[in-house]
């Protein structure tokens, strides 16, 4: 029959051991405390938080051990009490090592003067036994009830700690991993309560990396003293996420690293303190550059090839001997363009209702006579070029035989978002009686058509031209 393995040597707990990290941090400052209350309230000149491996002890925690393991900060398993305390998974209590079978071979009684001994379990926030809290007496002690209790009592003590320090620790891991640059910290301010630098409280590897910095210590260190010539675009930036306490974000060249871009979101933590994660958005602002420069180049040869089909209609219709609607194809042309410089502005991903109201009333130099009224409102590229040859047709009408074809008319255009139904008003006022025209001709055709869907409405009331259309949002949103 096979015999059990002892558990500090079970698998899963040594496992669960290493991915906690606490073996990492040995001699841990957040149990300096508690070691020594268990040897004030216990009259015992040493104790200890022991982390029990395979091969060792490491001393978490440790008040009153002799050199050189106090120096060391671990013992090999020979000299180890606390193995039992994990193998056991309960409280170990020796009042005389040299009389107790289980240990008086230990090694811990010649070379550390284990004489009497008392441990409780503690552990991992899964539950996982990792070591024991202890008291240890030189010579030969009988431990009490109230004594075990009030060990028992610390060790519930020491196992949060634990959790906090895991805590702690998983979350100083994913910072260091992270590839984000990461930093908190604190503005300085002078007598004034202006914002004159910036102390960094703790910044992980990548923040250090990606900003050029390298080695250089960054916690505790004045932004001034590390990067001086980053003060004057940054401080005014870091003043106003603390100062308004809303976040922020901020792109920018480095200032070591020439040439590379950062870009960096601010969160506000208190008064005076913030948190920073930096981004290396190189890549990002070179393809945007490059998607900028097609843009134009781009926008420029559509202007060319529009201007050859103008001139190609020209020379065509050259021996037309009726010039109106050799003017009225060109002047379609020409308002199909500006409708795509705004696409192009917007890369080709459509525009607001008044941007492109304005640029196709704008070019006719009449904006100033039109009231825009409607709130923000964007459509897609079909429905930008429909409306602005809408617009189009609407003001060329009005400056021939409407309101804007004397000095006092003026046009009132409105829209509006109502549900899933996009609705827009053109109405004239103030101009010349009004006529129903006796024929209707290409530009009539092009405004009975609205923007593709929905509906056109057109009243020829004695106060001037009213016309209504309306269209589904979603249709008008449509690539």
């Amino acid at each position: 029959m096979p015999v059990p393995l002892p558990h500090r040597l079970n698998p899963g707990r040594i496992a669960a051991l290493r991915r906690s990290g606490i073996l990492d941090e040995p001699g841990g400052v957040q149990y300096a405390h508690l070691v020594e209350l268990v040897r004030m309230m216990l009259g015992v000149p040493v104790a200890i938080v022991s982390i029990v491996d395979e091969h060792r002890q490491v001393f978490a925690g440790h008040s009153g051990l002799p050199e050189p393991w106090s120096s060391r900060g671990e013992t090999p398993i020979t000299h180890s009490f606390c193995q039992h305390v994990v193998d056991r998974g309960a409280v170990l209590s020796v009042n005389d090592a040299y009389a107790e079978p289980l240990v008086r071979d230990n090694l811990a009684i010649p070379d550390l003067g284990v004489v009497a001994y008392l441990g409780v379990p503690i552990r991992l926030p899964d539950g996982e036994l990792i070591g024991a809290l202890a008291a240890i007496n030189t010579r030969p002690h009988a431990w009490t009830v109230h004594d075990q209790r009030f060990l028992e009592s610390v060790a519930v003590i020491v196992d949060k700690e634990i959790r906090v320090g895991a805590s702690e620790r998983r979350y100083r891991t994913l910072f260091a991993q992270m590839r984000e640059g990461f930093y908190v910290g604190d503005v300085v301010r002078d007598g004034n309560g202006t914002v004159v630098d910036f102390l960094f409280d703790e910044a992980n590897p990548s923040f250090n990396h990606l900003t050029g910095l390298g080695p250089v210590e960054v916690n505790g260190a004045l932004l001034s003293h590390m990067a001086p010539g980053a003060c004057a675009e940054l401080l005014p930036v870091f003043a106003n996420i603390v100062d308004k306490q809303v976040p922020g974000v901020h792109v920018a060249r480095s200032t070591l690293l020439a040439g590379r871009w950062f870009e960096t979101r601010m969160t506000p933590l208190g008064p005076d303190r913030m948190i920073g994660f930096v981004s290396d958005v190189t890549e990002r602002r070179t393809r945007e550059e490059l998607q900028e420069v097609l843009k134009h180049e781009m926008s420029h040869r559509l202007k060319n090839t529009l201007m050859m089909v103008q001139a190609l209609a020209t020379q065509t219709l050259r021996a037309v001997p009726e010039r109106a609607p050799v003017e009225a194809l060109e002047e379609r042309i020409t308002a199909l363009s500006s409708a795509h410089d705004i696409l192009f502005d917007k890369n080709w991903e459509g525009a607001s209702v008044e941007a492109i109201s304005r640029a196709a009333l704008g070019r006719l130099c009449i904006d100033s006579r039109i009231d825009f009224r409607g709130p923000p409102v964007e459509i897609g590229p079909k429905a930008t070029l429909s409306l602005s040859l809408l617009l189009h047709e609407l003001a060329t009408n009005a400056l021939k035989y409407g309101a804007l074809s004397n000095a006092q008319g003026r046009v009132e255009l409105g829209w509006a978002q109502e549900g899933g139904d996009f609705l827009m008003t053109w109405r004239e006022v103030d101009g010349p009686a009004v006529m129903l025209p006796s024929r209707k001709g290409f530009g009539s055709k092009l405004i009975a058509m609205g923007l593709g869907s929905g509906s056109v409405k057109t009243e020829y009331l004695a106060e001037g031209l009213l016309l209504q259309l309306s269209a589904p949002v979603s249709h008008l949103q449509q690539a």
